[in-house]
């Protein structure tokens, strides 16, 4: 039986607003599927798709003149055959996303079937909502005078395969682990949510991949609506974060992943 269409875009709204929040998408729908009943139900592979499809438009949207700058030095550089002197700050930054998406793309190969069991367990992830409550805690701790260079993408790289935890954040850890490196919030947030790009389609196709006969498409307007919510959801939630990061106060979003994953550890250890 399939998710119900409330409880589809109550999903789509959670997986939105939590992607680029520093609070753990996949923490959140697992906790949200434990009680909607939505692991169980089956939410399907398709489901997956469109609100990670929904997220990624939104991604492309506040960063389109950086993705186009990124996407026409590629472009130029491979027909010229080599790397025109005007794009060589673009064809460096395609360099370190690269690199940087290497961690993931190992732990999601080599890792995925190790940590598939642990979606199934809320209470688990709830700890490791707490353990990234506390990690954003460090964001106040930030240094300055460092830059994006191979050895910092490599290590946000590195921050970035973690999050493949359930309750572990991709923004929360790959941006806190940029100003630990000194990079400042202007730059880390950009680089991490450029850096998702890569990710987010890299899960999509090995999800696929691996359960292509998940692959139904169900109800066509349930799908778009359920991508249209996600990608609303997800830029307003983007637009949002980046204006706390001005601000300089991610490390204010601990004092919600702290108690939240408290009680929601004592809730399905205690009471389910």
């Amino acid at each position: 039986m399939q998710i119900g269409i409330h409880s589809m875009l109550v999903l789509a709204v959670i997986q939105g607003l939590t992607e680029f929040l520093p609070v753990s998408s996949s923490g959140h729908l697992v906790l949200a599927e434990a009680l909607l009943g939505g692991r169980e139900t089956g939410a399907g592979v398709m489901f997956e798709v469109a609100v990670h499809v929904g997220t990624l438009c939104a991604i492309l949207l506040v960063y389109r003149k950086r993705v186009v700058s990124i996407c026409a030095a590629l472009v130029s550089c491979a027909a010229r055959l080599r790397v025109p002197d005007e794009r060589r700050d673009d064809i460096a930054y395609a360099g370190f996303i690269i690199i940087a998406s290497v961690p993931a793309a190992a732990a999601g190969i080599f890792l995925h079937d190790a940590v598939a069991g642990l979606f199934d367990s809320p209470a688990v992830t709830s700890i490791l909502l707490v353990v990234t409550g506390c990690f954003l805690l460090l964001s106040r701790r930030r240094r300055t005078g460092g830059t994006l260079a191979w050895r910092t993408a490599l290590i946000v790289g590195v921050a970035q395969a973690i999050a493949i935890l359930p309750g572990v954040s991709r923004s929360g850890w790959t941006i806190t682990t940029a100003l630990l490196l000194g990079i400042g919030f202007g730059t880390g947030a950009e680089f991490s949510f450029l850096l998702s790009v890569p990710a987010i389609i890299g899960a999509l196709l090995l999800e696929v991949a691996r359960s292509p006969e998940s692959m139904t498409v169900g109800s066509v307007p349930h799908i778009i609506l359920a991508m249209a919510v996600a990608f609303l959801s997800g830029w307003i939630a983007l637009r949002l974060l980046l204006g706390v990061l001005a601000r300089e106060r991610m490390h204010r979003f601990a004092y919600y992943l702290i108690p939240v994953g408290s009680i929601a550890f004592l809730y399905f250890t205690l009471v389910r």
